[in-house]
């Protein structure tokens, strides 16, 4: 495995805002995740969020749901005492986000649009769940390395709670997709009624960790709760809750 800390000449994209390392030649799942578990480690009052699936489409689309839900604006935000990277050579502010001083402007413009969605409206989106979309939860849940990028890109945010993780990378662009708001509500109910910690997000995929294992009554329970989120039936996920009961993660689809 090789890791390298991402610089100004290597990342176009939100990774200046915070610390972040590109992952390669990765051999196992469990390879990268005791790579995660070690800056978790280090890092105990920050949130470590992965990449997951398809990272150069989830990077373009992340940039996309940045812009169209105004994420990087600065207006009503006080910059004095800003890096003095941020300013051009007339003291005037570059008009973009370059450093960490500003992460607080994407954080807050952020959270300020999860006011008002909780896990019962995202589940009145009735994301569509054909058997292929069931059948890729199942094998992702079981094999995740074949779903992973072979580059992954681990973001350390300044924030305690694993689900504000998502300001550092937001996703859910298309009309189809859960919005990035919706996926913080999502995420926010796993982690506040099974403590599922976020701990990665793709082009398709969300990833989370158990703190525990889930007794058996959970796992009904969580069951329930994926057959509201899917729009379907809980028999579609027998199988899925035999995967995921022994397992320490559990991957779910944000996408059609």
């Amino acid at each position: 495995m090789k890791i390298e800390k991402l610089t100004n000449n290597r990342s176009p994209y939100h990774e200046l805002l915070f610390e972040s390392f590109l992952i390669e030649n990765i051999k196992s799942y469990e390879e990268l995740m005791d790579v995660y578990q070690t800056y978790k480690q280090n890092h105990p009052d920050k949130t470590i969020i992965l990449t997951l699936d398809d990272l150069g489409q989830a990077e373009y689309t992340s940039g996309h749901a940045c812009d169209w839900n105004s994420l990087l604006d600065t207006e009503g935000y006080d910059l004095s005492g800003l890096d003095k990277a941020c300013y051009d050579e007339d003291n005037e502010h570059l008009g973009h986000l370059s450093t960490p001083s500003e992460y607080f402007i994407i954080r807050e413009n952020f959270l300020k649009q999860t006011k008002g969605i909780d896990f019962k409206k995202v589940c009145e989106r009735n994301i569509n769940n054909s058997e292929d979309d069931v059948l890729d939860l199942e094998n992702m849940n079981e094999s995740p390395l074949a779903f992973l990028d072979k580059q992954v890109i681990l973001k350390i945010l300044p924030v305690e709670k694993s689900y504000e993780g998502l300001t550092g990378f937001p996703n859910g662009y298309f009309n189809a997709d859960l919005s990035p708001f919706e996926n913080y509500a999502l995420s926010k109910h796993l982690f506040e009624k099974y403590s599922l910690e976020l701990f990665g997000i793709g082009a398709s995929f969300l990833g989370f960790n158990k703190n525990e294992k889930l007794e058996e009554n959970k796992v009904k329970e969580l069951i329930v709760d994926l057959a509201k989120l899917y729009n379907t039936t809980e028999s579609e996920f027998d199988k899925l809750a035999e995967i995921i009961k022994d397992k320490n993660h559990l991957f779910l689809r944000y996408t059609e």
